[in-house]
C-alpha cells in the first residue's frame, strides 16, 4: 500500500528546484521514517504472541491466548522446526519509502510502501487448513482448544501437544490485538509523518 500527503510550507520560490532543501527534507524524512519503522518492527518482536511462537513448542503461554494451557506453537501445530515467523519477517523487510518528491510551493509527497493486514494473513497459513490464517486467527480466535491436550508425545506435528477426539476442557481461546492492530498504529504515525512542518 501506498501512502501520500503534501504540506504546503511557501509559494515565494521554486523550492523544487532548491538542492539544498531537498537534501535538507530528505534528511528528515528518512529519518523520522526509520524511528516509525523500528518502532514498529520492535512492536511486533516484543508483542508476547510474537515471542511466544518464537519460543517454539517448549514455550510458556506468555500471551495469555490458551489460558495456560500449552503454548501457541504446538496448539496451532507448527511442526517442531518450522519459522512460523519467517514470513513475516521478509514482509516487513519490504518497507520503504518508494520516493519523497519536492514541489514548487515546497509540499512535500511521501510514497511509502508496506504490508497490508491481509498481506500477513496471506503468508501465515494453519499448517492443518487451507484458506485460515493463524496469525488472523490471534486477533479473531482459533476453534477447537477444548480438545487440545499439552503432551509430549512423537504423534505431534510439534511434538507438544495433540488433538483429542473428545472435549477435554473448557477452555476457550482468548483474541489479542496483533498484526492488524500494528498495522493500523504504523498507519498514524505515517500520517502524521506526511503532516509534519519542516
Amino acid at each position: 500500500m501506498a501512502i501520500g500527503s503534501k504540506k504546503s510550507i511557501s509559494n515565494a520560490i521554486n523550492l523544487s528546484t532548491s538542492r539544498e532543501y531537498k537534501l535538507h527534507a530528505e534528511k528528515i524524512i528518512l529519518r523520522e521514517f526509520n524511528l516509525i519503522k523500528n518502532n514498529f518492527i520492535q512492536s511486533f518482536y516484543s508483542h508476547p504472541v510474537t515471542k511466544e511462537i518464537a519460543a517454539g513448542p517448549k514455550a510458556s503461554n506468555i500471551s495469555g491466548t490458551l489460558g495456560g494451557q500449552g503454548n501457541l506453537f504446538s496448539f496451532i501445530g507448527f511442526p517442531s522446526n518450522a519459522k512460523p515467523l519467517r514470513p513475516i519477517e521478509l514482509l516487513f523487510k519490504k518497507i520503504f519509502i518508494n520516493s519523497i518528491k519536492v514541489q514548487k510551493d515546497g509540499s512535500i509527497t511521501n510514497i511509502i510502501n508496506y504490508p497490508k493486514a491481509q498481506d500477513v494473513f496471506d503468508v501465515t497459513p494453519m499448517p492443518w487448513a487451507d484458506g485460515l490464517s493463524w496469525a488472523q486467527g490471534i486477533e479473531r480466535g482459533i476453534t477447537n482448544l477444548g480438545f487440545f491436550m499439552s503432551i509430549k508425545t512423537d504423534q505431534s506435528r510439534s511434538g507438544e501437544g495433540l488433538q483429542a477426539k473428545n472435549k477435554v476442557q473448557k477452555s476457550t481461546f482468548n483474541t489479542r490485538p496483533y498484526i492488524s492492530s500494528m498495522i493500523r498504529d504504523f498507519e498514524l504515525s505515517i500520517f502524521r509523518l506526511n503532516n509534519m512542518t519542516l
